[in-house]
């Protein structure tokens, strides 16, 4: 069984387009987007929309999905002002969405789990297995131990999560950890797009592997800076370079 996995799209409807031509040149059994389908960009309605008509697709919330969704600028009080420009961009993001969209993301599974066949299983998720990525995450910088400490519950044989804007894959004992991300924006110092592939072979075995595509990120990074976005300069830096806008305060 062939799964094809994408995520972190963040409102960036070129890339999706991009990144959906080659997942198509696929032939995928099963379609999976891991999360984080608005936010950090200037078209969350057509991106939900896109991603809603897709066939043969499973679809998971993301962080700021949810902090679209549950208004989060209404209660929670922000850390920096850093964190307060994300709160503005989530209620402008709802202010672009018609109330079915914003239903259809409520609505989005955590986890999403398949079983080729039984004692082998493939998880996803979006940040950890156990939080959406508010609060964890599971980026490169993390050891061993670190990442065995947030999946010791967890018991499949091979996992994927995006939350983490880069693509990887991960062998930790005896599961491997693939991170499907993303699609909008790299901060990996790649800024193509990519997604994962990841294909069950029988007897326990899987093969996983993350692809990047060819892409007009400067045509994107400057489609971004005359979008409606506050500070939209700094979500086309991201598009531009694959670099996280502000270095000191990377999210994870």
């Amino acid at each position: 069984m062939k799964f094809v996995l994408y995520s972190d799209i963040h409102a960036q409807l070129a890339q999706l387009e991009a990144v959906q031509e080659a997942v198509d040149k696929e032939n995928a059994d099963k379609e999976i987007v891991a999360g984080d389908l608005v936010m950090l960009g200037p078209d969350p309605g057509p991106v939900v929309e896109n991603i809603r008509n897709r066939k043969n697709c499973d679809v998971i919330v993301g962080n700021l999905d949810v902090w679209v969704v549950d208004k989060r600028w209404e209660w929670m009080e922000p850390k920096n002002i850093y964190h307060e420009w994300m709160m503005n961009m989530a209620k402008d993001t709802r202010e672009r969405l018609t109330e079915d969209q914003i239903q259809y993301l409520r609505m989005l599974p955590f986890t999403l789990s398949y079983m080729p066949e039984p004692g082998h299983e493939f998880f996803i998720f979006h940040g950890t297995p156990h939080e959406v990525g508010d609060t964890s995450a599971l980026p490169l910088t993390l050891s061993d131990d670190e990442v065995k400490d947030y999946i010791k519950d967890v018991k499949a044989d091979i996992m994927a999560h995006g939350h983490i804007h880069g693509p990887s894959i991960r062998q930790i004992g005896d599961q491997t950890i693939v991170c499907c991300a993303g699609v909008g924006m790299s901060w990996d110092g790649d800024p193509r797009p990519a997604y994962a592939v990841v294909e069950y072979l029988g007897d326990g075995k899987w093969h996983a592997e993350t692809k990047r595509i060819e892409f007009d990120t400067e045509k994107a990074a400057q489609y971004n800076e005359q979008s409606w976005i506050e500070h939209s300069d700094r979500v086309a830096k991201m598009v531009r370079t694959g670099y996280f806008w502000n270095p000191d305060h990377m999210p994870h």
